[in-house]
């Protein structure tokens, strides 16, 4: 499926604190546990949808624990064609 076609849509997150934000396991089927963000809300605010669907997607991977990580340079992965 081509990345093109595909509809991302923005989590609501659950503020942790200032500079943490947390995506629950219910936003997407599978997840094992959540997903956090550090970075302040306007950063949050900023990241393009994939990088939620990015880190919604590991938190998905088998044996993870606790917690799926992003950090505020959290981008898109890079393609080349």
């Amino acid at each position: 499926m081509s990345f093109r076609n595909q509809v991302f849509k923005k989590p609501e997150f659950k503020k942790i604190s200032d500079v943490i934000w947390e995506i629950p396991t219910s936003f997407k089927q599978g997840m094992r546990v959540p997903a956090r963000i550090y970075a302040t809300k306007n950063i949050v605010d900023q990241m393009d949808l994939m990088v939620y669907d990015q880190i919604t997607n590991v938190a998905t991977l088998p044996g993870i624990q606790k917690y799926a990580f992003c950090m505020p340079d959290g981008h898109i992965p890079f393609r080349f064609l």
